[in-house]
This record gives structure tokens, sequence and C-alpha cells, in this order.
């Protein structure tokens, strides 16, 4: 299917319907089939949707650190091997997943498929007027294709997609293992990006899993209210903030519109966003709660079986360490407090499960000590800013102190006013643990976000740590919500800040691919516009996949712009340098910048034949890639004369280093 001749709308929607179905395989018998065997230990999983919520949640807390492991030591066939076993398990028992028909299929079905319309919608590329519609969410999407991609070629550890160099990355990539398995089973088909987009369809299933699980256990649930609640609960999936409104204040101040709602400031993504742009960062929330669920009740249990519940904790752990350092970052306060006590009272179980993780993530935190090489501290003190528009530090810093409650206040809308109501109601105890831990995990995250930040490219600290107290904001609003009093519709400023909520995420999910240049201008015009070119670099690195071997080095121009994307969208070998952001997964940023340096003029002007593949030659690549934006093309109408193209499209040209003759 990836030839370089299948329209892209029907090559990546046959790829993503096949990988969500491959999802099922994958992921959810596998989370059957963990269920049983809890069940096994009397940790009664039920029927229903119950048992499909637990088994994504226990897939998404338990899998991943067992396949990092099973990966590393057998390749992608043990990690087969492991979730076959799981998944024919689970078959005896699979009428059990199967809900009643009068229980909930017309609120969820609908909202599925939704869910997986808009997945489409995003992920899937297509032509407008005879040039590629690329989503916004190709920003991150490089990344994502690349490691999937470089995990089902070459397992674990692996080398680095964005800067070719000896050794291994430095990375958190537990998620990327099930996008990685996707595209393994039928790389013919599905191409990294569609088996990235399959694998964050089902994490999207997961989150509301978690808080309904989180709401069941924590006794938040009134009697006769369970299905109010989950309709809160599925209902707030589809919901943001009250950004709107500092959009217009935005647009009014620059006169320009922004393609997401929250870039007036340091983001707050809720579920539709978070879900698309970074699903490894919200399922390393979920494996955490998942971990604190098993936790809680292992320390109310007073059987045998509590050994197994804090063995499974500790694998969640590792779960949630592997798939985002900063989730980790920010519950670790949580599960030190929480070990503190238990030690104090002799109950061996959190530091056992402390144990457990550390055994679980040995692997993984000696490849970020070995193979990352980043200057300085990744973490750094701050306060966080209440809008880009606005200077930091200085005498700026007590405003955006000040503002705090506001920042908060518009980025959570509906699920401010909802925390706030539910905490000062009399309903409000934390009579049970899970209340508790859902109390002290929203305070570590607003600590965390709040003061301190990443240093490593992006402030990614800052906008994943707030997780935590999301989530406890959005089970709180449907407590607060789920009636019989008060109700959503009693409250006329809920109702206003629902839909500006619901408007927020459509205007997000429209504006991945048409608030966005030539249709609109925005602030990020220069890096987010299409190109002439797309489409034939899109054939060019498809046909490359095909021709040449995987362990070849392409280049294109890495110093066009700040980010460069379709290396790592559509391309299988790997680059010499993708750009200067290269040092995402742990290259020195002075060999970066250098090798830029070095192969910058190849794309810029004309150079002799044997200067050309002096440069390439010395960078370690074996392949150029010219296109008809680099300086080069435009000097000459078309790639530098006297070269050979191997590949050939209008717009784009392949050439191989060893055919450059002097």
């Amino acid at each position: 299917m990836h030839d370089g001749l299948t329209p892209p709308l029907l090559a990546d929607g046959i790829g993503l319907v096949l990988a969500m179905l491959l999802g099922i395989g994958w992921m959810l018998l596998p989370g059957a089939g963990i269920a049983r065997l809890f069940d096994r230990i009397d940790m009664r999983c039920g029927t229903g949707w119950n048992r499909l919520g637990w088994s994504l949640l226990l897939a998404v807390t338990l899998l991943p650190a067992i396949d990092a492991l099973l990966v590393r030591g057998g390749g992608m066939i043990a990690m087969a091997g492991l979730h076959a076993a799981l998944a024919l398990f689970a078959l005896p028992q699979a009428r059990l997943l199967i809900p009643a028909r009068d229980a909930g299929w017309s609120i969820a079905v609908p909202l599925i498929a939704l869910w997986a319309g808009i997945v489409a919608f995003v992920f899937v590329d297509f032509s407008i007027g005879g040039a590629l519609n690329q989503s916004l969410l190709d920003l991150d999407l490089v990344k994502h294709a690349a490691v999937t991609g470089a995990i089902a070629r070459e397992g674990l550890p692996f080398a680095d997609p964005f800067f070719a160099r000896p050794g291994y990355v430095g990375y958190y990539y537990y998620f990327y293992l099930w996008s990685a398995a996707i595209h393994w089973s039928n790389e013919t088909f599905i191409n990294a990006r569609m088996a990235f987009a399959g694998a964050a369809f089902w994490a999207g299933l997961a989150f509301p899993s978690l808080l309904w699980r989180i709401a069941v256990d924590g006794g938040l649930i009134h009697p006769a209210r369970n299905r109010a609640f989950m309709r809160l609960i599925l209902l707030f999936c589809f919901v943001s903030g009250a950004d709107l409104i500092m959009m217009l204040l935005r647009v009014l101040a620059t006169g320009k519109l922004e393609s997401q709602s929250d870039w007036w400031n340091t983001a707050v993504d809720f579920a539709v966003r978070s879900t698309l742009w970074v699903p490894h960062h919200l399922t390393a929330m979920v494996a955490a709660w998942g971990a604190m669920l098993l936790l809680a009740r292992a320390q109310e249990s007073d059987r045998s079986e509590r050994w197994a519940l804090a063995a499974a904790a500790g694998i969640g752990i590792a779960t949630c360490f592997g798939s985002s350092v900063w989730i980790m970052l920010t519950i670790a306060p949580v599960f030190v407090g929480w070990g503190c006590l238990a030690l104090i009272r002799r109950d061996p179980m959190l530091p056992f499960a402390g144990i457990v993780a550390l055994a679980m993530a040995a692997m993984q935190i000696i490849d970020l000590i070995s193979f990352r090489h980043d200057s300085g501290l990744p973490i750094a003190l701050t306060v966080r800013p209440f809008t880009v528009l606005l200077p930091e530090g200085g005498a700026w810093t007590l405003l955006h102190l000040a503002l705090l409650p506001l920042n908060y206040g518009m980025e959570f809308g509906i699920f401010a006013v909802g925390a706030v109501l539910w905490l000062r109601s009399g309903p409000f105890r934390s009579r049970t643990i899970v209340q508790t831990l859902l109390a002290a995990s929203a305070l570590s995250s607003l600590l965390v976000a709040s003061f301190l930040k990443s240093t490593i490219i992006n402030n990614d600290l800052a906008w994943r740590s707030i997780w935590f107290a999301q989530c406890a904001a959005m089970v709180w609003t449907a407590a607060w919500l789920q009636g019989p009093t008060p109700r959503l519709r009693d409250h006329p400023r809920m109702c206003i800040l629902l839909a500006l909520g619901l408007l927020a995420v459509a205007w997000d999910v429209v504006g991945l691919r048409f608030i966005r240049p030539p249709y609109v201008e925005t602030s990020f015009s220069e890096l987010i516009s299409p190109r002439a070119d797309d489409d034939d670099q899109r054939r060019v690195y498809e046909r490359a996949a095909r021709l040449f071997p995987a362990r070849d080095v392409i280049q294109h121009n890495p110093a066009l712009h700040r980010r460069i994307f379709n290396f790592g969208l559509y391309g299988v070998q790997r680059t010499g340098v993708s750009d200067r952001e290269a040092n995402l997964f742990g290259a020195p940023t002075e060999a970066v910048q250098q090798r830029i340096a070095v192969l910058r003029p190849i794309f810029e002007r004309p150079v002799p034949a044997a200067e050309m593949r002096r440069r390439a030659a010395g960078a370690g690549v074996d392949h150029l890639l010219f296109a008809s934006v680099d300086p080069i093309w435009r000097h000459g109408n078309g790639p530098p004369p006297g070269l050979r193209c191997r590949i050939r499209e209008p717009l784009a040209c392949l050439v191989s280093v060893k055919d450059i003759r002097p």
C-alpha cells in the first residue's frame, strides 16, 4: 500500500481502520485476560462495561512495562507471544465483556463513533486542490511515527531517529510499544503514522474507564445515579476549558487567530487534545492511577492476594515512568509520602511495590543515564506565566503569581467551578483512600505545574504535570452535578462554561486542518504552512523505503525551518540530523549544531560535487533529498545540475551520495 502511488486518503484510511481493529487483539483482549487472572485473586472485575473498563485499565497499567522487557530480550515476537496467550486466556469468558442490551449502548456507541471520526479526521492525510493537507498534529506526529517505526524494525533499545549516531536513545517509549506492535503486525497496509493513530484511539477509550473506576472505588457516586454519572464522565471527555474567551482577547490584541484554543498560554490540554497530541503522557497518568487503585485495594485487604496486587501496582508505577518521566515526577511525591506513612504503620505493601517498580524500570533508567547527553539540569524553578503575550522573569513574576487563580480558572473552565463547588460541599470528605489520593495528586500536580518547568526544548513538565489536577477536577465536577440535585440544567453559568468547553474542542479539531495557512493567518504561519512539495516528498520517502536498506541515512535540508516533519512522517530510513531540535532523544546539542552547519551549504548554494560528497559522507549520509522549498532548487529551478536522481518526482529528487561524481 505504501508504494507512492496509492492516494494518501485511501492508503491512510485503510491503515487506520486496520490499526483500530488490531487494537482489539493487542490491547483489549490481553487486558481481558489479565482481568480474568485478577478474578482468581478475588478482585472481581464485573461484567459488561465494568469489565471492558477494567480490561483497558489493566492493559494500560501493566502491559507496557512487561512488554518493554520482553521486546528487549526476545524482540517483537516475544511481546506477541504474551499478548496472544492473554487473549486466548480471555476468550472462554469473552461473553462477560458484552454489555446487556439496556446497559448504555445508546450513549456509548455514538460517542465511540464520534471519537473514531475525530481520530480519522485529524490523522489521515488528504489532498485539497492538488496539495497535501497535513494535520498540525505533525508537529508531534513526526516524533511518534519515527519512534513507532524504529521499535517495529529494531526492537529495544533503538537508534536515534533524529540524529544518526552510535548507541541508542534515552527516551520514554513504553506507549510506543503498542503502536510499534500494530505497525509490525502489517507494515504493508499500516504505516507508522496510522499505527500510532490506532493506539491513540484505544488510549482515548481507556481514559473514561479510569474516571469511572476512580469514582466507583472512591465512593463518589450516589445511589441510583450510576447512569447519570457515566453520562457526565463521557460528556466531559469532549469538553475543554474557557480558553475561547482568551482566544478572543488575543485576536483583539494581535489580529491573528490561533489553530488551538489554548495557545494563548502554557497549555492545559483536556482529554481530546491530550489524546490526539500526546497519548503517551495521558496513559502514563492512567497507569499511575491504575497503580494507586491497586495499592488501595491491597491496603484494604487482609488476604494473601494483597501481595499480588502490590506487585501489579509496582509494575504500573514502572509503566508510568517508562511512558512519561514528567508524569512520574509529578506523582512521585504522593507515592513517597504514602510509602513513608506505610513504613510508620509497619505496612510493607508500598515499599514492596516500590521495589518491584525499580526492578521493572531498571533498564529504562540505565538507558536514560547512558544515552542522554543533555547539558544542564532538566528542571528549573519558575512561576507559571499567565499568557505568552506578557514577558517572564523579573517583576513580571509577581504578576504571573497573582494571576495564577485566574489562569487556572480560564484553563479549567467548568471543571474549575465544579471542583470548587464539590470541595466546599457537605458530601466531600476524605473518607476513603482513593478520595485522599485524588486530593493529594491534584495538590502535587498544581504545585509542580505552577512552580517547576522542564528545560529540554519545551516546557513539557508544565504541560503534562497538570493532568492529575485535571483528572480530579473532572471527577469532582461529575460528583457535584450527578443529581438528583444539583443538576447541570439548574446552573446557567455552568451551562455557558460547558458550551465554551465543547466549542473549544470543536475549534481544536477543526483547527488542526483548516485554522491555518493558507486558509487563515496564524502566529506560527511559517512553521505550519503547507508546502507544494509535501505530497512529492511523501512519495519519495515511501519509494525509498522499498528501494534502499533500512539502515541507510537520508538527509533533507535540516536548516530550512526550526522544525522539519516529512522525514519522520513518511520515511523508514534514519536522517543524519532532523533540524535544530534533533537533541530530543539525547544527542548533544553542540553535535546537532555542528552537523547542521556541515550539511546546510549543500541545500542553500551551488557547491562543487567533490565538496558535496565530502560533506555528506562526513556526516554519515547515504542519500540527499532535494525539494522545491530548498534555496538551491529555487536557484536553478530544479535539483543541482549534474546529479542523478535515483527517485524523481516533479518537486523532489533523491540523490545517492555514492553516485555523486567530482
